[in-house]
């Protein structure tokens, strides 16, 4: 079998977090699967994540992106941005679908950076003060 492809993903936030939150700057990053939070670069409006992810092919043929920060079973991997609260907490988090990069880009030799857009400038709260996290969109192209 030949060794996994690899591909460069940039997550560009938008936004200025949670409605609700106790934490600092270190609390906010892109969620690693052993919790740890890397910050990111900050850029105008939000912040920009880098991440390296293997592309593999799944036991049917499919495109199957694998990594210290892929979260989910193979045939639905996404990524996490998560808020920590100063007591340790989640404040909210994220769930950016990798699914929806479209499979022929992951299968082509040419491509090797997809970016993905991710616009939260106008975050919401319940009225009982809990944030709303959970799956958000990400417009993803070939940079």
């Amino acid at each position: 079998m030949p060794p996994p492809a690899e591909i460069d993903l940039q997550i560009c936030y938008l936004g200025q977090g949670p409605v609700v939150w106790s934490g600092g700057a270190a609390d906010f990053g892109l969620q690693d699967r052993d919790g740890g939070l890397h910050a990111g670069a900050p850029r105008p409006g939000g912040r920009l994540f880098a991440l390296r992810l293997e592309v593999r092919r799944g036991s049917d043929g499919r495109p199957v992106l694998s990594g210290a920060f892929a979260h989910g079973p193979p045939s639905g991997r996404f990524l996490y941005l998560s808020w920590r609260n100063a007591d340790g907490a989640y404040a909210r988090r994220l769930k950016l679908s990798l699914s929806d990069i479209d499979g022929a880009w992951l299968g082509d030799a040419g491509v090797r950076s997809i970016v993905g857009a991710v616009d939260d400038r106008a975050p919401r709260a319940t009225k009982t003060g809990v944030n709303i996290g959970g799956a958000h969109p990400v417009t993803w192209r070939i940079s």
